[in-house]
């Protein structure tokens, strides 16, 4: 931050009445600064909101009378992306669209204050500024996102028309989406669907959760490839597209994916037959295999895949010699 822009932050600082105490933070501030209590949970979750100079990320906090509560307010700023030299592995690519395999570990848009090496800033590279006006301001063409430490497919629009059909391929779920997951569990089904809503966590807005004031239909396919001595490898296509839905929808049936922190997969590892491969399980082992969709301007039905990467592919073959295996019967 240059010294202009310091000098323009707004810093607040709030102690609590006793008639306030036991309000909800987002609420006590929105009164406070007479900002939407949307805007006060964004500045929450984005780190600008101490308390007793401590950060908090907890819009439901209820406030107490001995806290101090310290915000800080950035200018809104121009837009700073910047092209940067990121490689990508390009599957497919034509004047209208570009298929790529994204590993694990890379963010695909800037959020906050992280505008720096993010799938974005690859494509700004990649195929030039104008890129970025694409689906809007700043969007770089994405018509749809993977977390980031999920790999595999995703398709970029390259012109404003094709991400409108791309767009509404996907909002009409005609698209036909492939993942593969390691998850903890045996599950005695070969096939099923999990068919369960989810929304926004009560406890933690960064979350989603079966356990949510507003719901949104969910569903989720899925077939058992091969079954392990405590883990089960899955073939998974959702019907929908809500954020970290096969992640919250296998948590839900009691089969979390392997090395998810957020949802509970991380902490078997460490009392699980991979507790000796545990160095390769460094994030949730959740792969976008396939995109099936039908060509803007092609008129035809394509499909992309990305094979497995290094870690799972290393995990599921030392699984396969040493972790008691039991392939599925086809």
């Amino acid at each position: 931050m240059n010294n202009s822009q310091e000098k323009e932050v707004k810093n607040f600082n709030f102690s609590v009445s006793a008639k306030q105490e036991n309000q909800r933070l987002d609420k006590f501030l929105s009164e406070r600064l007479r900002f939407s209590r949307s805007k006060v949970q964004k500045l929450i979750h984005n780190g600008n909101v101490k308390i007793n100079q401590k950060v908090t990320e907890t819009p439901h906090h209820k406030v107490k009378t001995n806290e101090t509560i310290e915000v800080r307010i950035f200018p809104p700023q121009s837009s700073v992306l910047k092209a940067e030299d990121i490689p990508l592995n390009i599957i497919y690519e034509d004047e209208e669209l570009i298929v790529i395999n994204k590993p694990a570990g890379l963010v695909v848009h800037p959020a906050g204050e992280k505008k720096t090496q993010t799938l974005v800033n690859a494509l700004l590279n990649h195929c030039g500024k104008e890129i970025l006006k694409i689906g809007g301001n700043e969007r770089g063409g994405l018509v749809h996102r993977l977390d980031k430490d999920t790999s595999g497919v995703m398709v970029i629009a390259k012109t404003e028309k094709t991400h409108n059909e791309i767009a509404r391929q996907f909002k009409e779920r005609e698209i036909e989406k492939t993942y593969i997951a390691l998850a903890w569990g045996i599950i005695k089904e070969d096939k099923g669907e999990i068919n369960v809503p989810i929304g926004r966590s009560i406890g933690d807005r960064k979350k989603m959760s079966v356990f949510s004031a507003k719901v949104r239909e969910s569903t989720t396919f899925f077939t058992v490839l091969e079954r392990f001595k405590d883990f089960t490898l899955f073939e998974l296509k959702p019907k929908t597209g809500r954020t970290h839905q096969i992640r919250v929808h296998l948590n839900s049936i009691g089969h979390p994916i392997i090395g998810d922190e957020v949802y509970g997969g991380k902490k078997r590892i460490a009392s699980s037959s991979l507790k000796e491969v545990k160095n390769k399980i460094q994030r949730q082992f959740l792969h976008a295999e396939k995109l099936k969709f039908e060509h803007p301007e092609l008129k035809k039905i394509v499909e992309f895949t990305a094979p497995l990467p290094e870690d799972m592919q290393y995990v599921i073959e030392w699984a396969r010699k040493n972790a008691g295996i039991k392939i599925k019967n086809c």
